[in-house]
């Protein structure tokens, strides 16, 4: 299934507490996960290989969640965080 895909670049750096800084953010639009595994390869070969330091993560865009009240499903953002989720019930409890 196509769906659009958020591209995160990290690269090692000591001076951070987590033991690396985030370099780049991209969105890719209308692609499958087996595309996207493919062409993250090809980005670490060439351009931000892992022997200089660098990471590349991804993840959809959008996830389907089902709202705890009404039973719903939803489309919310992958980092969206608990106490802004409806599927949570931290969400209704605040």
């Amino acid at each position: 299934m196509k769906q659009d895909h958020t591209v995160h670049i990290y690269k090692a750096d000591k001076r951070k507490k987590t033991g690396e800084r985030l370099v780049s953010t991209a969105v890719w639009q209308n692609r499958d996960t087996a595309e996207m595994a493919r062409e993250i390869r090809e980005l670490q070969y060439e351009l931000w290989p892992v022997s200089q330091g660098f990471r590349i993560e991804f993840h959809p865009t959008m996830k389907t969640v089902k709202n705890l009240m009404s039973g719903e499903c939803i489309v919310i953002a992958y980092d969206t965080p608990r106490s802004c989720d409806p599927s949570t019930e931290l969400y209704w409890t605040m």
